[in-house]
């Protein structure tokens, strides 16, 4: 005992061994192209889940990759992420909403309960997490949302409730920003049921399609009316809601 004590101070026993640092797995080899989708695929999850303050070393971590391999797909974080938005919009937006409206041979009311329940069909909630998670972040959205938004439900909408108003269409006259939020209350109805179901985490346990319907019906009991006298009120009885152009959907961030 004494002698091992001996042997200790004078440091001839060899020290004990360090643990071995955890090696991180190594990342299964694909081609560019493969690769590039597997970065966007879980950066779209990593942002939706942790906002978009979270760093691309840690995403970097989670794909078992190097975070230089990142920029070498993508010049910049800011890149990356306007790559993931663009993802993510061009998978909600893959059917042709303005010829389902415009098919005047079925009611109104059957082509919007259409619309919106391929909406509902389609959404898995990701899209959805990520761009509230980019309004409380005060994260810049793409403006080209709102504009594929406006051209592919709200102006076919507008010109629908025209056509039945005997209005003038929207090669005559363009949409207003009153007419664009007369059918938001429509579009924000039914996000906000996704909201509830895919952010809130509630159970929804509802048939989609029949609430979809009770939106739609309730709308359009009051829209078809509201158009007309939209239509009917002077500028300067109601100032800026007649104005035409279009409110942007693009948040700044702050400075």
């Amino acid at each position: 005992m004494a002698r091992a004590r001996r042997r200790a101070q004078a440091g001839l026993d060899e020290p004990a061994e360090a643990a071995p640092r955890p090696r991180r797995e190594r990342a299964e080899r694909l081609s560019a192209t493969e690769r590039r989708e597997q970065i966007l695929a879980e950066a779209s999850r990593f942002f939706a889940e942790s906002g978009f303050s979270g760093t691309t070393h840690t995403l970097a971590d989670r794909l078992g990759i190097r975070q230089a391999l990142i920029y070498r797909y993508f010049t910049s974080k800011e890149s990356l992420v306007e790559a993931v938005f663009h993802r993510v919009a061009a998978g909600r937006w893959t059917l042709d909403y303005p010829a389902i409206l415009a098919d005047r041979g079925r009611p109104l009311e059957d082509r919007l309960c259409e619309v919106y329940r391929l909406q509902a069909e389609q959404e898995d909630g990701l899209g959805l997490r990520l761009f509230v998670r980019a309004a409380l972040d005060r994260y810049p959205v793409p403006a080209a949302r709102g504009a594929t938004l406006t051209s592919s439900i709200l102006e076919p909408v507008v010109g629908e409730l025209r056509h039945e108003a005997r209005l003038p269409g929207l090669d005559r006259t363009p949409m207003s920003r009153g007419e664009r939020e007369l059918v938001m209350l429509l579009h924000g109805a039914a996000m906000f049921r996704a909201i509830r179901e895919h952010v809130y985490g509630a159970r929804m346990d509802d048939d989609a399609g029949e609430i979809l319907r009770l939106y739609v019906t309730t709308f359009l009991a009051g829209a078809r009316e509201t158009i007309r006298r939209l239509h009917r009120m002077p500028p300067a009885v109601t100032p800026g809601i007649l104005r035409q152009g279009r409110t942007s959907s693009a948040v700044k961030r702050p400075a």
